[in-house]
C-alpha cells in the first residue's frame, strides 16, 4: 500500500510500532529458517526499505525507536507519535474469577526476544505460593515457556483473550499488571492496565520507562533480576494502600499524556511543521 502510495506523489507519513528491522533479523534465526522464507523476508525488506527512504515523515511510537530510526534514515522528517488510547473503553467489568491476590501477565509468545525473559517466572512464582500468577497470551514460542511453568499450582494460562471484552474482564480482576519483557516499544496493555487503575511492574527495557513513572505509577525492573521481581511484588501485596495509591497515579499520569484528544493534537502539530 505505501509503496502505491509513493508512486502517485501522496505524501507518505508511516506509524512506525515497532523494530521492523530487529524483528526481521530475529525472524530469521528463530522461526523463518528456510531458503524460501529468507528469500520472502528479503523481498519485503527492499520494499519496506523503499518506503521508508521516500516516505514524507516517519513516526515511531516512542523515544526509543525514534533513536533507532534516526540512525537508520539520518535524513528524514522523524518524530515520535505514542499510542493513544480512549479511556471509555476500560472499567470495571465481571468476566473472570481469580484467585487472589493475583500476578497478570498480558503478552504473546511471538518473537523469541520479548518472550524469552518469561523463563524467570518460574523463581519468581516459587517466592509466592499465596499468590496466583495468571499468563494471558499465546504464540510460537508458548512451548518454551509454558513446561516451566504449568507444575506450579498457583500459575494459571488462559491462552489468548478477546479483545477488548476479555481483556477488560482481565484487568478488572488482578491486583498487579506484569509486563516481563525483553524487548518492547510502548505496549498498549500498560495504557490499559493503567486506566483500569492497577499497578504496573514491567521490565526496564525498550521504550517501556515512557510509560511509566519509576516508584509513582510502577515498578521498572532491569532485565534478569528476578530479586526486583520478588521485592516489588511483596511490597504491593503486602501494602494495600500502596497497591491502590499506585493504581490512582497510574491512571492520572495515561489520562493526561495519552489519552486520544492529546495524541490527535500532537499529530496535528506534527504536520502542520
Amino acid at each position: 500500500f505505501s509503496s502505491l502510495v509513493i508512486k502517485t506523489q501522496i505524501p507518505l507519513i508511516i506509524f512506525l510500532r515497532g523494530n521492523f528491522w530487529q524483528e526481521v533479523e530475529l525472524g530469521k534465526k528463530t522461526i523463518e529458517k528456510s531458503t524460501l522464507s529468507h528469500l520472502e523476508i528479503n523481498m519485503k525488506n527492499r520494499f519496506a526499505d523503499k518506503c521508508f527512504s521516500e516516505a514524507h515523515t516517519i513516526l515511531p511510537i516512542c523515544s526509543y525507536l525514534k533513536k533507532i530510526t534516526d540512525e537508520k534514515y539520518p535524513e528524514k522528517k522523524i518524530q515520535v507519535l505514542y499510542q493513544g488510547i480512549h479511556k471509555s473503553d476500560w472499567y470495571n467489568e465481571k468476566g473472570f474469577e481469580f484467585k487472589h491476590p493475583c500476578v497478570g501477565f498480558l503478552q504473546n509468545a511471538n518473537i523469541w526476544n520479548k518472550t524469552k525473559e518469561m523463563l524467570l517466572l518460574p523463581k519468581i512464582i516459587a517466592n509466592f505460593p499465596n499468590v496466583h500468577f495468571y499468563w494471558a497470551g499465546d504464540g510460537p514460542f508458548t512451548k518454551d515457556i509454558l513446561p516451566h511453568l504449568e507444575n506450579f499450582p498457583n500459575f494459571h494460562w488462559l491462552g489468548l483473550l478477546e479483545y477488548p471484552n476479555q481483556v477488560r474482564q482481565f484487568f478488572s480482576e488482578i491486583d498487579i499488571y506484569g509486563l516481563i519483557s525483553g524487548n518492547d516499544m510502548s505496549p498498549h496493555t500498560i495504557l490499559e492496565a493503567s486506566l483500569m487503575k492497577k499497578p504496573v511492574i514491567a521490565s526496564n527495557v525498550g521504550g517501556i520507562p515512557e510509560s511509566i513513572i519509576e516508584n509513582e505509577t510502577g515498578f521498572l525492573i532491569k532485565e534478569g533480576d528476578t530479586s526486583s521481581w520478588i521485592s516489588k511484588i511483596s511490597l504491593l501485596i503486602d501494602n494495600p494502600q500502596k497497591l491502590k495509591e499506585m493504581g490512582l497515579e497510574g491512571y492520572e499520569f495515561v489520562c493526561k499524556n495519552f489519552l486520544w484528544d492529546k495524541i490527535a493534537k500532537d499529530f496535528l502539530k506534527i504536520i502542520k511543521i
